[in-house]
């Protein structure tokens, strides 16, 4: 039998060909563990395993010679044509198997095996919920067991060769029995943890946080002699991760080059920060228009039971940030998130933001200087520039960094002057003096003579980051859509509107509704988010604006309420009219694509929207997060979609954190503890290029081409015969996004309406996303409804085929046919926000 190695195409000779593959990719390829991506890559099939056992159980079952010989007998014979199968001829090669197997034990040397431990000891380092204690448990425990294992077979073997008479003194038996005494301990060198950090430092270029003094504190610690208390000093530090030192294990030649071939859009349309006018007025960028774009991140976390005795004491403030510039799909995976700075809330409290920002402004000005950072990599050397555009926070923090008042003050905002009595009235950006630079520097010193700040103009301090180039704390054009959108308006407000409907109109009842959230058929990328039902004391109270929900839970909410409680509201019920502009307002606020035009029509939605609330509920307040969405529009003019600079993803960071810190239980240095787990984790993804694989084929098989729908259509397309077979894959990953049959997607804008089609079938030829092709049945758009906040769609009297790459897709998130409470209810696709097609 012999196999293909999807990695280097070379062909495995051997009587178990699938065992001398598993070796050949560990010793040829350092493949090993769960995590690392297996193509099956046996004569066409493209099905992608995690698992090594999976991966080689497939070939067996699924590529065998009996297998290959059933095809050759029903004369399928491979086409020279693109996406077919090929099919090699057996070849007769018996008498070479021994010697194959041979050459493949050969390869595998105690380098190998090294390389297989340490990447054992990477993953467990790497993993939150294995304490480091544990993997010094492992080693010590597989040392042993290799040691006796190694021992007795090399005493049986010698054993059996003295009974054949065999010369064991001989140099060749001498030779083997050393190999089997090297193969004793696969840890040599990497034993202890200094080993292991020290060989990931020299040969991974792991990144090590650095420990920074603050200041001191007197303790009193126990003497061991006299059992007495006694005082000591002792050091408060913060851990600090050097933004150079992980520039240069991030860009490397290959990531460069993908941050070099960055485009920008089109004049009217913005996709990112690089097509806003904060951009394109940046002196660094007007210099180096390829300059690193830095985001910078900032949040407190809880770490222990927050009802338990702890809670404060070992609060952490993690500080992240991300690089704009990095492609879409390598910037949406966690391990684009990196960790700048692990210290204790109280300390911040102690010392301000300022020691701890200090050695990253020293960085970032290194990076904006006119000579920029000279990287280098096996004897290149790339200069880099950079400079930080955004800062990105939840409300709170946000303030607390920027140096302004708390968020319950009387001046509120951190970009105009509003008050709480003037947001209650007024509700567009012009209506406000809006914050300068000059003005709020003058602020600063005013505030500086006053102990708690001032609350004439809502300034508390001044702000470090703003000794960097072109940034400015008034000039920071970031307002988290998520704390303000999922987290404020829409649990606000959804709260109100159901309250009205439910116990005022009474169109329906909590114990309907309920029962419609359990039942409802949600689309496929909302069903891990799926909203939970709501307790009758909860949506009573008045007294809090929640609806225990988390934020994707929210946003899953208020997208669907059309669909789920539509059909019992009349048509025109000014109540639900608000719903229906809040949901207008969110279209373009979580677009990742928005045309300038838009801005303008969000400016008049988001004016109606607070209108119409004030007139619906004028005993009911106007919160600071309803005020921050009138700057959403020139927000989205100077700095890009809002959505690129939420907070979600740094946050979803925080889960690890938390998990390291609850395994551990050790908090006599928890900021290290975090910070190390953060940085092997960070080693293990970037050291072997974290971009994140193009595809991945979890189901399919091979399939005749004559039997899909709209097969001419195929064939024509891609150039091949009746008898060609295909991979059609069952369920396909593209970036970290699951396509599968039956699923919807948006094509092209026609007449200003988006068209969908179904997805009939996905061909994969390769391992690259211009390697798929999403086969189409084309549906009818009968165009926008209103009442449902949906577009409704339906089957053409005869079927339509299309094929299309995914790179030709209007958007790239497959959406769901939904259907309402009706009786007979068409089918609806309702979009996450607005779909835009750029015109030339």
């Amino acid at each position: 039998m012999d196999v293909t190695c999807f990695k280097c195409g070379k062909n495995v000779h051997a009587k178990d060909a699938t065992k001398a593959l598993a070796l050949h990719l560990r010793a040829c390829h350092t493949t090993s563990g769960p995590g690392e991506k297996l193509v099956c890559g046996q004569h066409g099939c493209q099905r992608t395993f995690n698992l090594m056992n999976s991966f080689l159980r497939h070939i067996r079952r699924e590529h065998t010679n009996n297998n290959l010989h059933e095809h050759v007998a029903a004369g399928q014979q491979p086409q020279d044509e693109p996406m077919a199968m090929h099919v090699d001829p057996v070849s007769d090669h018996d008498d070479d198997l021994e010697e194959e197997d041979e050459n493949y034990a050969e390869t595998f040397s105690i380098d190998n095996l090294k390389q297989l431990a340490l990447s054992m000891i990477m993953k467990l380092k790497s993993t939150a919920a294995v304490p480091f204690t544990a993997i010094e448990h492992v080693i010590r425990g597989t040392k042993v067991m290799f040691q006796d294992t190694l021992t007795t077979l090399k005493h049986n073997m010698l054993h059996v060769m003295q009974m054949h008479e065999v010369d064991t003194t001989s140099d060749d038996v001498q030779r083997l029995c050393a190999k089997f005494s090297s193969f004793e301990n696969p840890y040599l060198g990497i034993e202890t943890p200094r080993q292991q950090i020290n060989y990931m430092v020299d040969n991974l270029m792991l990144v090590l946080p650095k420990e920074i003094a603050l200041g001191t504190r007197i303790d009193q610690v126990e003497d061991r002699i006299t059992g007495e208390y006694v005082p000591k000093v002792v050091t408060e530090t913060f851990q600090y991760i050097p933004v150079l030192d992980v520039l240069k294990l991030v860009l490397k030649p290959e990531v460069q080059g993908l941050i070099d071939r960055e485009k920008t859009s089109p004049p009217g349309y913005l996709r990112g920060y690089q097509d806003g006018q904060q951009y394109q007025q940046h002196g660094i960028f007007k210099t180096h228009p390829k300059a690193l774009r830095l985001q910078l991140f900032y949040d407190d976390v809880e770490v222990t039971n927050p009802l338990g005795s702890k809670t404060g004491i070992h609060k952490l403030g993690l500080f992240y940030y991300t690089i704009q510039n990095l492609p879409f799909n390598v910037n949406t995976s966690m391990n684009s998130v990196f960790l700048l700075a692990v210290c204790y809330t109280s300390d911040i409290k102690k010392y301000g933001f300022q020691p701890i920002l200090d050695p990253f402004i020293k960085e970032i000005k290194q990076l904006e200087s006119d000579s920029g950072v000279k990287l280098h990599w096996d004897g290149s050397v790339c200069e880099v520039h950079g400079t930080l555009v955004s800062y990105s926070a939840d409300t709170l923090a946000a303030h607390e960094l920027l140096g302004f008042l708390s968020p319950s003050a009387n001046l509120l905002c951190r970009l105009c002057k509003a008050t709480r009595e003037t947001i209650q009235i007024y509700f567009e950006e012009d209506d406000f003096e809006q914050r300068e630079i000059d003005d709020h520097d003058d602020s600063v010193e005013a505030a500086a003579l006053l102990r708690n700040g001032d609350s004439g103009t809502g300034v508390r301090t001044s702000c470090s980051l703003n000794n960097l180039q072109n940034f400015h704390c008034v000039t920071n054009f970031n307002l988290d859509v998520m704390h303000d959108m999922l987290e404020g308006v829409c649990p606000y407000e959804v709260k109100l509107l159901l309250n009205h409907f439910i116990f005022s109109e009474q169109f329906f009842t909590l114990s309907e509704l309920n029962q419609r959230i359990r039942s409802f058929h949600y689309s496929k990328t909302d069903k891990k988010n799926k909203p939970t039902v709501l307790a009758s004391d909860r949506l009573r109270n008045s007294k809090d604006h929640k609806l225990a929900q988390k934020a994707a839970q929210m946003w899953c909410l208020v997208r669907m309420l059309p669909l789920l409680v539509g059909d019992r509201i009349p048509q025109g019920n000014i109540h639900y009219s608000l719903l229906l502009l809040l949901l207008q307002c969110m279209d373009i606020i979580y677009a990742p694509l928005v045309a300038l035009s838009q801005t303008v029509y969000l400016k008049h939605l988001i004016a109606e929207h607070h209108t119409l609330f004030k007139m619906l509920f004028p005993e009911s307040r106007m919160i600071n997060k309803q005020h921050h969405m009138i700057h959403y529009p020139n927000c989205i003019r100077m700095s890009g979609p809002m959505v690129t600079m939420q907070c979600l993803k740094y946050e979803l960071k925080h889960g690890f954190s938390k998990r390291v810190a609850s395994v551990n239980c050790n908090f006599k240095n928890i900021c290290k503890s975090v910070a190390c787990k953060h940085q092997v984790l960070q080693c293990a993804a970037w050291s072997g290029g974290a971009m994140r694989a193009d595809i991945e084929c979890l189901k399919g098989g091979m399939t005749a081409v004559e039997s899909l729908k709209g097969s001419e259509m195929v064939m024509e397309f891609l150039q091949l015969e009746k008898e060609s077979e295909v991979f059609v894959a069952g369920k396909v990953s593209l970036f970290g996004t699951n396509y599968k049959p039956n699923l919807f997607l948006p094509t092209v804008v026609e007449n200003d309406t988006p068209q969908f089609s179904k997805i009939s079938s996905i061909l994969v030829g390769g391992q690259t996303s211009d390697d798929v092709y999403f086969v189409l049945e084309k549906y009818k758009n009968k165009g926008f409804v209103a009442h449902f906040h949906s577009f409704e769609i339906a089957e053409l009297e005869t079927p339509e085929f299309t094929i299309v790459p995914p790179s030709q897709l209007l958007d790239h998130l497959p959406l769901s046919g939904l259907r309402t409470y009706e009786p007979n209810s068409p089918i609806y696709i309702s979009p996450r926000y607005s779909l835009m097609q750029i015109q030339d």
